[in-house]
Parts: C-alpha cells; structure tokens; sequence
C-alpha cells in the first residue's frame, strides 16, 4: 500500500529528472483532487518545472476548464480511457508552455457503480517540437480506504511522469549517438521483445505476458532506433513509439539493429521473436555470404543467445502482411542452418496465436 513517504520520493525523482530533461509539466486531476500537485509541489525549486495543475473534479469543470467533450462524457462517462486522454490533452493545450500533461480520473469508493471500483485511467500528452503524442494506462486499485487509494492514485500519476521523464531523456541520448542504449525500469536484463513497435498492439502485450512466463523472467520491449533496411528514428518517432510501452512496462532503447549488436551490448539474452524474424537471420543475403552468416551465429552462441520463437501468419518471402496468400508457419516448418535452430525454441499455435501486425494497422 502507498503512504506519503513514496509520494514524497517520487516528488524527489521527479524534481531530479525533470532538470535533467529540461522539461516542464502540468496534471489533470480528478479523483485525486490536487494531491498530485501538494506531492510535487513540496520539493524546493520545483516552480521552474511545475506548471500547475487543473484539479477537475466535476463533469463540468472537466468540459468548460480544459475543454472534455460533452459528448464524451456523456457518451462513456467520466471514468475512462476516452476522458482521461481528453483531459491531458486539454491540460497540454492549456499550459504552452508545457511538455508533458499527466490527467488522472478514476472512482474511488465507497459506493461507485458496478464494475468501476478502484477502477484508474492516466492519460499522458507529451509535446516535442510540433508534434504531440498522447497515451492512456488503466489500473485496479485494490480494495482500501478511499483516502489511502486516493495515495495510490496519486502514486501512479506520479510514477507516470517519472518514465515518461525518463523516456525523454533516454530517447535524447540514443537518438543522437551519446549513448548506444538506455533502460528504463529495471537494469537487470534476461529477455528481450524487439520490434518497430509502429504502433504497438495488443499482440505485443500479449506475446510480453505470454513470453515472461515461458521463460519465468520478465522481459523488456527493445526499440532499435537503428533499423537494417530503414531510415533511423528520431527523437520525435522515438518518443511516438515508446511513450505507450515505458511506463507500465521496462524498456532499453538501443542503437542496435541486428541481434548480434544487440547481444554484444546486452549479453546473453533471449530473444521474443516471430518466425519471420528467425527465417530473415537465417538467410545469407543480410550477411556478406554464408561464412559471415555461420560466423555470426556462432557468436550468438558464445554469447548463449536463446530466442523464444512464435508462429506468425505469413507469405513465401516471409513478409506478415501482403497480398499474396498467408499462412500460419511454425519455427519446426522452416530449414535452418543447425547453429541457429540449436538456440530456438518454438511456441506451437496451440500455445499461443495472434494474427495481428503493426503493418496492417497503419
């Protein structure tokens, strides 16, 4: 349970990280009626980064204040994901001179209607250069007094801004070469689920849960602002693409595009991937010939790469999504080389399917 010794910590971390970052921040409150901003606003300085905070408690003043529809608010009610982004938004609009807006709302107790008890929606809007990207993460709180879930709410608004702090500053060092990666969460890394993540769906959440107990470790999204065979990301795209995963979720950014860089930066990891992934590295044309392709491999080993190989829907170039005819392919339906198949380990479809692609959702 929370008390207001880790709200104080937290007002400490962020203090720290919003100077660091050189951002500046504005919340959206509701349920936690300014709480957010007694915590933060306690630490010595802070005035250089906190803007302030629009403590929203009423539908009304949700809509006349920073600008919620009506509509919506009628339409899916205060509590949830459609208001929650909407209040941040509005937040952000409303303080120019902000980076980030953090908006909580959520029912409490004692008596909230049925299904929506210590239910907690936090919408973020983060704004870099001209563009704004904006998220949304929902929690249950368990069951507690309302004051003390009113300190847990407040924990997760400020817990929020701290990722996404760190994600700021992460996505800088990366982006311009200062670093060859960043964590954010937790430093200890045994696996990893590396993708584009343009944009990140529900399969990658499901394939993360799913993988972390194959394994019996968690495991980290990997975002390669390096790619093999497209334009690097920038700061903006980076920040686009992980502000949906940093904070309920650990998160490296690298400047690794293929595995064997990521292995030499990270160790000896296991890898989440899909069999059309598995089947690209064994191909000898991402390499300069099969001698370079073995030789690569073979370093893998010494580094004892595993990868945790899921079946996808595909076509005969491996490609997820295209119109020639798919079809659900399995790690033991490929010919490998014996050096690669020795460090995989196949998830059937019976344990596991989702025929889902970034690709098909752009």
């Amino acid at each position: 349970m929370s008390d207001q010794s880790s709200l104080q910590e937290l007002a400490i971390a962020i203090r720290e990280k919003a100077a660091l970052a050189g951002l500046r921040f504005v919340f959206a409150e509701s349920c936690t009626s300014g709480l957010c901003a007694a915590s933060v606003g306690s630490q010595p300085g802070i005035s250089e980064f906190f803007c302030g905070s629009h403590v929203t408690y009423r539908n009304d003043s949700k809509a006349k204040w920073i600008g919620v529809s009506p509509e919506t608010l009628k339409q899916v009610g205060p509590v949830s994901r459609q208001v929650a982004q909407q209040m941040a938004a509005g937040a952000l609009s409303k303080t120019p001179e902000a980076d980030i807006a953090i908006a909580i709302t959520g029912h409490l107790g004692p008596q909230a209607p049925a299904g929506l008890d210590g239910l907690l929606f936090l919408g973020a809007a983060m704004r870099h250069e001209s563009k704004i990207n904006l998220a949304c993460f929902e929690y249950v709180l368990p069951q507690a007094a309302r004051a003390e879930r009113q300190c847990l709410a407040a924990e997760k608004a400020l817990h929020c801004l701290v990722r996404i702090l760190e994600l700021h500053q992460a996505a800088t060092q990366v982006c311009h070469a200062e670093s060859p990666f960043a964590v954010i969460g937790s430093e200890e890394i045994k696996a990893l689920l590396p993708g584009s993540f343009n944009p990140v769906h529900q399969g990658h959440m499901e394939m993360l849960k799913h993988g972390s107990m194959e394994i019996e470790h968690d495991v980290h999204f990997e975002l390669s602002v390096e790619n093999v065979d497209k334009p690097d990301l920038c700061v903006t795209d980076c920040l686009e693409r992980a502000l949906p995963l940093c904070v309920q979720h650990d998160l490296v950014l690298t400047r690794a595009p293929t595995f064997l860089t990521k292995a030499r930066l990270l160790g000896g990891v296991c890898f989440l991937v899909g069999v059309d992934t598995i089947a690209r590295i064994a191909e000898a044309k991402y390499y300069s010939g099969e001698q370079s392709r073995d030789k690569a491999l073979e370093e893998l080993r010494e580094l004892e790469v595993r990868f945790l190989v899921y079946g996808r829907t595909m076509d005969d170039s491996f490609s997820t999504s295209s119109d020639s005819e798919l079809e659900f392919v399995e790690l033991n339906s490929l010919s490998l080389p014996a050096s690669l198949q020795s460090l995989c380990r196949g998830v059937n479809q019976t344990q596991f399917r989702r025929d889902v692609s970034s690709r098909d959702l752009r």
